[in-house]
């Protein structure tokens, strides 16, 4: 497995995932070696859950640099000399020193690659978030970033990814998107949804953490968890506190840390909700679980185009209602025709996310109904069983494939 970033880096889904794919492969009797980038505190080597994580000295912790790619291409073949390998895993564009180096071909191994985003995905969520027609310093940054994506694309991303010998779609909207920006048939696509741990993220207690937080009794507790930056749109649950609070006695917890932080709570402050408004910081895996299992409604006003985010599955594991952005692949996890499992609301609709969270807190049971759906749904699709054994089912059908090539 070939990852710039694990979540000894820092907490974030791209890692969480990597880490909890290779683990799952582990615990099923395969061997796994993740090749990343460098750790400040400059260890090189460690063992999580039975994964295998070489850390690469000297590179920059969590980028995609050359040193980082190359020095992985060499890894991998001091690696593959003493214990030989039998697939080859991109995570993005991990494993591009590999291709660069034709590595793959050379030792005969399937290349497979899974993406967490497209350029199309942050261009979009760029256009969503940054750009403004009135304000000069907002366009220029915005052609700027269209530049830069469309010379990657270009000189990288797109014969990296017909380099793979196949790429991983992890939710239904990849498939189309991968088609077109890559231009690649449907016989070079595997659709793997990822998973979560159904067991971690299930309705139970939290065990004291409404006293812990100093929490009423009789507050409605509205959950909002991700990484703090602009484009996760905690600033619109905040937007519309003060719609809620004026009908509920409630609290909006943060879960997440990031550059976005202060903004947030400045804007806390000036909307008059700052003490309903409660930042929590960054939480582990167990401690979320908790703080799932605490609230009433759970909420994902995101702005990003994207694969749809790994706490919204949590969430519903926890059989909580959930009112997300319709954006990226958020379809994927929520049907919008019966709104049975889950709410969409537009992106950026401040008036549709208020309106449906107030209807959640207003209507326990059916907030109840809602999140036994949205359990049975991810238990049935997108845990990590499930997820691990359609990768499983992709290794061995390309493994064979390379070795009858090879055979010729």
């Amino acid at each position: 497995m070939f990852s710039r970033i694990m979540p000894a880096h820092s907490p974030g889904g791209m890692q969480d995932h990597v880490q909890t794919l290779s683990a799952g492969l582990a615990r099923r009797g395969h061997r796994v070696a993740v090749i990343t980038s460098g750790r400040a505190d400059r260890v090189e080597f460690d063992i999580v859950e039975g994964v295998e994580i070489h850390f690469l000295k000297g590179t920059p912790p969590g980028r995609n640099t050359n040193a980082y790619w190359f020095g992985a291409a060499r890894r991998f073949q001091e690696l593959h000399a003493v214990e030989p390998f039998d697939i080859l895993h991109s995570q993005s564009v991990g494993a591009y020193g590999v291709y660069k180096k034709r590595l793959n071909r050379k030792h005969h191994l399937p290349l497979i690659t899974s993406f967490h985003g497209t350029h199309l995905d942050v261009l979009t969520t760029s256009w969503h978030t940054d750009f403004s027609l009135t304000h000069p310093l907002s366009m220029a940054r915005f052609f700027a970033l269209a530049g830069n994506l469309l010379f990657r694309y270009l000189y990288r991303d797109l014969w990296f990814t017909r380099g793979s010998d196949v790429v991983i779609a992890t939710s239904d909207a990849d498939v189309w998107k991968y088609k077109t920006l890559y231009r690649l048939d449907d016989d070079r696509i595997r659709k793997v949804y990822n998973g979560i741990d159904t067991e971690l993220f299930a309705l139970r207690d939290p065990d004291g953490l409404r006293e812990q937080l100093g929490l009423r009794a009789d507050e409605k507790i509205i959950l909002a968890l991700a990484r703090l930056e602009k484009d996760k749109g905690v600033q619109n649950a905040i937007e519309v506190m003060p719609r809620i609070v004026a009908q509920f006695p409630a609290r909006l917890i943060v879960v997440g840390d990031g550059n976005y932080r202060a903004a947030l709570e400045r804007l806390a402050r000036a909307r008059g909700v700052a003490k309903h408004v409660r930042f929590v910081g960054a939480q582990s895996l167990s401690e979320c679980a908790r703080y799932f299992n605490l609230c009433d409604v759970f909420v994902d006003p995101t702005l990003r185009t994207d694969g749809y985010d790994l706490t919204i599955a949590e969430a519903m594991a926890c059989q909580k209602p959930v009112v997300v952005s319709d954006v990226g692949a958020n379809s994927t996890l929520i049907d919008a025709a019966t709104r049975g499992d889950g709410i969409l609301i537009p992106r950026g609709d401040n008036d549709a996310l208020a309106r449906e969270v107030l209807r959640l807190l207003g209507d326990p049971k059916l907030g109840k109904t809602m999140g036994e759906q949205a359990r049975a749904k991810i238990v049935a699709g997108f845990s990590i069983p499930a997820m691990v054994e359609g990768m499983e089912r992709v290794y061995t059908e390309f493994a064979a494939s390379e070795e009858r090539r090879a055979l010729r």
